[in-house]
């Protein structure tokens, strides 16, 4: 026994020294490294499963109380599991907010203390030529890295080709960034990273037939949306009346409306919240995440910067303001149609353009509407959304070109502009009567499309057009 004593401590030197961290002065620690270091903790695995499917993909931990970004399509709808590099154990997650019609997903986990978080940076200054690196789960492996750089920041990626598309400079359907890091099955949803450690994507695609040509989601674009992932007041039910700036690196405030308990205490765009409660607000993320903890009737105390003066203000919430219903007396199906011609960028008022047809639409077949032209038209739609019980719902508006979607004078979707079929979506809070509504479309050149579906808090997405009433 006395040489297994004496070698063994002998043997745990030898391990210690192999496995030891070079010195931060070494010059193996480069930027790459140090950039790694910094953002493994907060890369995700991402696996969901259901009815014996198993997809695997990617995901990144935005809020350190457990949010976690990723591509819609990796999820599915499906529950399962994270992996985190700080985590000896796989974390359940929860779906907070989907919109498929961007590829995205909000997903919460829980963990005993607050996690390590990717910065969200911005996508607006992108260089072509920067580095980036590219982390995921590439084969369900496991959290790895590779490196390349931005080969495009401003990608059309269902563009037939540049030459076409230079005579379609109103175009508005969504850019993305091509890199050439690798990428493969499994990576989609995790973060594409710049030299400062910073989120300018979320990786989303690939084109197979061709060498290290990737596609990531910009990060602008996903901040943008970050509000509807969250959907904080309308999912819990309370009021603020402020919207927060999600280009800011603050909790700056964009926006207060008219009569809200912000309105009535005097907050206004510029101000930028401080802190709620006691706890540091630092950007919108924070603001997000806390509204989803509360409820109707809590007090919020909140620490608010006014240029260079800071106010400290008490704000109760109220119940989300649902959009009011109208009264039909023998609601009779469809909506009330009329056209106009022209050349349109932009869906048009109506009110300025020269009718020429009119009628009632049980469907919202536009070919039909707009005959016999195919071309250069617009049509607006107007009468009542049945909703069929209180609740959260949202409805998608889908268009070919482009569409939006009222009720009285605010707007609930634009899908406007001159862009193939796409959907866009909201979520909304919506009481059971008929919801008065209105949708203006137009058709540029091309294919034409226009559909409207509501979906319930299950996910089950149906079409509208059953639901469309008017009266005379």
């Amino acid at each position: 026994m006395r040489p297994v004593h004496t070698v063994a401590p002998a043997l745990l030197v030898v391990a210690a020294v192999c496995f030891a961290d070079p010195p931060e002065n070494s010059p193996r620690v480069t930027d790459t490294v140090r950039i790694v270091r910094k953002t493994e903790p907060a890369v995700a695995a991402v696996f969901s499963q259901a009815e014996g499917r198993l997809s695997m993909g990617s995901g990144s931990v935005v809020h350190r109380d457990g949010y976690v970004l990723t591509n819609d399509h990796v999820v599915a709808g499906m529950g399962g599991v994270v992996l985190l590099k700080d985590h000896q154990l796989p974390l359940e997650y929860e779906i907070i907010g989907r919109m498929p019609e961007k590829d995205l997903c909000l997903l919460k986990i829980g963990a005993a203390k607050p996690l390590h978080s990717l910065r969200l940076g911005r996508s607006n200054d992108l260089m072509t030529g920067e580095p980036v690196l590219c982390a995921g789960n590439p084969g369900g492996r496991g959290v790895v890295y590779s490196s390349g750089i931005v080969s495009s920041p401003n990608f059309i990626l269902t563009a037939p080709n540049a030459l076409v598309m230079r005579y379609f400079s109103t175009d508005v359907r969504d850019r993305f960034i091509q890199f050439d890091a690798a990428s493969n099955l499994g990576n989609s949803g995790g973060p594409l990273i710049n030299a400062l450690g910073e989120q300018i994507g979320v990786v989303s695609n690939k084109n197979p037939d061709e060498e290290n040509i990737n596609f990531a989601i910009p990060i602008d674009r996903v901040r943008e949306n970050l509000n509807e992932l969250f959907a904080s007041e309308v999912r819990r039910g309370i009021f603020t009346g402020i919207t927060l700036d999600p280009l800011s690196q603050k909790a700056e405030i964009l926006g207060v409306a008219n009569k809200s308990p912000a309105g009535k205490l005097g907050l206004r765009p510029g101000d930028v919240l401080k802190s709620v409660n006691g706890k540091p607000l630092g950007s919108c993320l924070d603001w997000f995440a806390h509204l989803l903890g509360q409820k109707v009737g809590n007090v919020q105390k909140l620490s608010v910067s006014q240029g260079k003066k800071t106010i400290e203000v008490s704000l109760k919430l109220p119940e989300y303001p649902t959009p009011p219903t109208m009264e039909i007396e023998n609601p009779k199906p469809g909506l009330l149609f009329a056209v106009c011609h022209g050349a349109f960028e932009r869906a048009p008022a109506m009110e300025k353009q020269k009718v020429v047809k009119t009628g009632v639409a049980r469907a919202l077949d536009v070919l039909a509407m707009g005959a016999p032209k195919t071309d250069g038209f617009a049509i607006k739609l107007e009468g009542a959304l049945k909703i069929p019980a209180n609740g959260v719902y949202r409805l998608i508006l889908n268009s070919d070109d482009g569409s939006i979607l009222r009720t009285g004078e605010k707007i609930l979707v634009d899908n406007d502009g001159p862009h193939p079929a796409r959907d866009v979506g909201t979520l909304l809070r919506l009481q059971k009567g008929f919801l008065p509504i209105r949708i203006d479309y137009f058709e540029a050149t091309g294919d034409a499309e226009l559909n409207l579906f509501i979906e319930n808090s299950s996910g089950r997405r149906s079409d509208a057009a059953p639901l469309f009433f008017h009266q005379n």
